[in-house]
């Protein structure tokens, strides 16, 4: 019966396969594969696995093109066609790996034709759908590890201010900074996202560019120490004090360029230097540079290090840090080079453009009292809270936080369709919200509370706290009539002191 069959096919290197309905092989031959009788197609190939599922489906038969079937000594590219014959399924597998070969080394070739042109635009299709999905997926898991998150450092915060022995409170500082870099992990995936979907904006403002170095330099003092490494800096005093700029996009540079150096340096010194490269009217263009003695970056590794997970070795981290710097001197209009010689060091550096005032700003001087919360006329009773909440972790951490201040009564509401009923039978004097709620999410409902008839109502302060990061969620947020934003994770000191700014 399979020589009938066989008959129909006469190619070269073809071979084909006869088995049950169950996907045992009833007849073969030995043309490309060996396979014996009785045996499990999929023993051949996991492709094969499939196939007697697939027919059940089909009426009498169907075609697969450009299968890989690699074995231990060759790769094998085919076209494999599937009929159903007399209740038996035959497998006819024609070894086509020559002809999609000199395919592609045809379509390489040929830029300018008709068929380069097509496998350009497929791939390109399917790098973005790749993209696409990575970026889905980094926003996602983010939103997800933020609320687990933020629980941690609230407790961490609380567990902080009881009575602990030496060893505790020195577990609990390893916890701690331990959740500080996952919390900067965190805002680096979700930074790339952002940039990769070109949702990531500049907000430049005046920032003191002194203050700026001062925090480099304990920053990087102390963990440069660490490693037994010397930590310089050397900022040109002709730099004005005062700069304007995205100060916390450029930090973000300069921390990963650091952290960096001090990742893959094991003796020696980092230096960043900063130097004014030229000053016109009111704009000063500077170089930043970091400049280490560790390992070097071998030169075919030059290109692949400023790629999303790439990293040189095995370190700690997501190597991220040299894409983010990349998109986020690609905002700033700047690029970023890079000297180096493997076993010597590196030299990472960028130019940027940055405003400052012709006349010095005045900034507000604050002191720890201001950030009190302090009664409305001062009144002696403590404010009125509504803490809505699903998140049971999460509502115990923030109920303790808000607690243990003195300052306030508190009100939990764990679902949104319950909000509008507690805030007309209560006076609240703020209301600290999730934007994600079962029911009606937050930010639907501050809409029908500013909406609401009676101006008691309406005009209470709303604090809205998301998973959310993105800029425009923020934005969005706030335009439905929130009086402020928190995106998760937040310490408690960010918390406090925005309810003290609108409680004031």
């Amino acid at each position: 019966m399979l020589k009938k069959f066989k008959e129909a096919y006469e190619k070269v290197n073809t071979h084909f396969i006869l088995t049950d309905t169950e996907g045992l092989v009833l007849d073969c031959d030995q043309t490309l594969f060996e396979t014996s009788k009785g045996m499990p197609v999929g023993d051949l190939h996991p492709f094969f696995f499939s196939i007697p599922e697939i027919m059940e489906s089909i009426a009498t038969t169907t075609s697969f093109h450009c299968v890989q079937l690699s074995s231990d000594t060759d790769d094998l590219t085919a076209d494999i066609e599937v009929f159903k014959k007399e209740g038996m399924i035959l497998i006819v597998i024609h070894d086509l790996t020559k002809h999609y070969l000199s395919y592609q080394a045809m379509a390489q070739s040929r830029n300018e034709s008709i068929i380069d042109s097509e496998l350009i635009l497929l791939k390109n299709h399917e790098l973005q759908e790749r993209e696409r999905f990575k970026n889905e997926f980094i926003q996602n898991f983010s939103h997800e590890l933020r609320n687990p998150l933020t629980n941690i450092i609230a407790l961490t915060n609380i567990l902080r201010r009881t009575e602990l022995t030496t060893e505790q409170m020195r577990i609990l500082s390893i916890l701690k900074d331990s959740t500080s870099n996952l919390k900067l992990m965190l805002e680096d995936i979700l930074s790339i996202s952002m940039i990769a979907k070109g949702k990531l904006m500049l907000n430049p403002s005046v920032f003191n560019f002194p203050q700026l170095v001062d925090f480099l330099r304990l920053t990087y003092n102390t963990r440069a120490k660490e490693k037994g490494l010397v930590f310089k800096i050397n900022a040109d005093e002709k730099i004005p004090e005062y700069l304007e700029g995205d100060r916390l996009r450029l930090l973000q540079v300069l921390t990963n360029l650091c952290d960096n150096a001090v990742k893959y340096t094991d003796e020696g010194t980092i230096a960043l230097h900063i130097d004014l490269n030229q000053k016109r009217a009111n704009t000063v263009s500077l170089r930043f540079g970091v400049k280490d003695t560790g390992q070097g970056i071998p030169k075919e590794s030059l290109e692949t290090i400023f790629e999303s997970f790439e990293q040189l070795g095995p370190t700690e981290g997501v190597g991220l840090g040299l894409a983010i710097v990349k998109g986020l001197l690609t905002l700033m209009e700047s690029e970023i080079r890079i000297d180096s010689t493997a076993g010597l060091g590196s030299h990472f550096y960028f130019d940027v453009k940055l405003n400052y005032p012709l006349h010095q700003p005045v900034v507000p001087v604050l002191d720890e009292q201001s950030k009190k919360i302090k009664p409305k006329g001062g009144k002696t009773t403590k404010f009125k809270i509504l803490l809505v909440e699903d998140d049971e972790q999460i509502q115990a951490a923030l109920f303790k936080i808000l607690v243990d201040t003195g300052d306030f009564f508190i009100d939990v509401v764990s679902d949104g369709a319950l909000v509008m009923e507690e805030i007309v039978n209560n006076s609240y004097d703020l209301i600290l919200m999730d934007v994600n709620l079962p029911n009606i999410s937050g930010d639907q409902l501050v809409k029908v509370i500013r909406g609401f008839p009676f101006k008691n109502i309406k005009k209470i302060p709303i604090i809205g706290v998301t998973a959310n990061s993105y800029q425009a969620h923020k934005e969005s947020y706030l335009k439905m009539g929130m009086n402020a934003v928190l995106p998760k994770p937040f310490d408690e000191d960010e918390l406090l002191t925005t309810m003290s700014r609108l409680l004031k």
